[in-house]
């Protein structure tokens, strides 16, 4: 009886995969592929539903823990995730030089502008943001002064005590803030303006999120932090106001890569393409992102950016990164 029992769930189970099978095509022999994401949860979501749907393969997804550039390097480095999504560029120049990505030039990136790429073609650049300046409106009439639109705008004494942005060390728009001003104005000039600000008693939080919710609830005045979550906050609260940061801003870019240990590379490169389709770039501009595969995107928000660098140390960048965050914090 019990080897009857055995034998007729096999049957019932092979006739469901069967059925399953027959509805247009069996599972792809690539199979499953690993992703690994450092994009916000939505927008990374958004991106393996719609991949999984239109391809079959089945998807295993994980958040990146947030942590220190070396261990995300070193947990990843020892993971067999095939693919890892949703980095900056000098977080993948460092995983580059640890020899821990396979190069892959997906079609649709063929049209990105070369300043956008890396030469070696180890990642691929998906999008791009810009450091932006969040203000509250009614804090500024309370203060009497214009929203700030220049690094040089959070230096007003009337400002002391009303700044606040992500810890430097989580990268993004406020280490995009010293590493543009160092390249663009050189090293004195830069620690001489992070000398002022320090006085400023800037306010440093886990994340931009939190820096934002401050600015929104009027605790704090003005935030540095992403154009693109700075321009969402924007059109869901009149009054908050957004503008990209006029005079020392940057390329910040967000990327993807295979990962060598991974065990499903044709399935990875199958998922590269799909974040060049427009399907995704769809995606990505639903959720406020600029896609490179979409042509040379709009800065948008309320003013061009002047003083835009045109291309990052990636090396001094990351290999630097906890120096510079040091030296820069303790500017006098």
């Amino acid at each position: 009886m019990k080897k009857f029992c055995i034998a007729f769930f096999v049957l019932i189970t092979g006739l469901i995969f069967a059925g399953c099978g027959m509805q247009k095509q069996e599972q792809p022999p690539e199979g499953i592929v690993r992703i690994c994401s450092s994009m916000n949860r939505n927008i990374s979501e958004a991106l393996i539903n719609g991949f999984a749907n239109k391809t079959g393969i089945v998807v295993e997804f994980d958040p990146l823990v947030a942590t220190s550039l070396s261990q995300r390097l070193e947990l990843l480095g020892n993971s067999k995730v095939d693919v890892w999504l949703g980095g900056s560029a000098e977080e993948y120049y460092m995983a580059g030089e640890r020899e821990m990505l396979v190069p892959y030039l997906p079609g649709g990136a063929a049209g990105i502008p070369p300043q956008y790429m890396d030469r070696d073609g180890r990642w691929i650049p998906l999008t791009v943001d810009y450091i932006a300046l969040l203000s509250n409106r009614n804090n500024m009439r309370r203060l009497g002064i214009e929203e700030p639109v220049a690094w040089e705008d959070l230096l007003q004494p009337v400002l002391h005590n009303e700044i606040v942005m992500a810890d430097p060390t989580t990268g993004g728009a406020p280490y995009g803030m010293i590493t543009s001003l160092w390249q663009l104005r050189g090293r004195e000039e830069a620690l001489q303006f992070a000398g002022k600000l320090r006085t400023q008693q800037v306010m440093y939080l886990p994340t931009e999120a939190k820096a934002g919710y401050e600015v929104y609830l009027g605790r704090k005045a003005v935030a540095v932090m992403s154009l693109r979550h700075a321009l969402a906050l924007e059109r869901e609260h009149r009054f908050l106001y957004a503008t990209p940061v006029q005079n020392g801003n940057k390329n910040m870019i967000t990327a993807v890569a295979i990962l060598k240990k991974g065990e499903n590379q044709k399935a990875a490169a199958r998922f590269i393409d799909y974040l060049f389709s427009k399907e995704a770039v769809r995606i990505m501009q639903e959720h406020g992102m600029r896609p490179l595969a979409d042509g040379l995107p709009s800065v948008g928000g309320n003013a061009k950016v002047p003083g835009l660098l045109p291309n990052d140390d990636l090396g001094w960048m990351a290999g630097r990164k906890q120096e510079l965050i040091k030296e820069w914090l303790n500017a006098k």
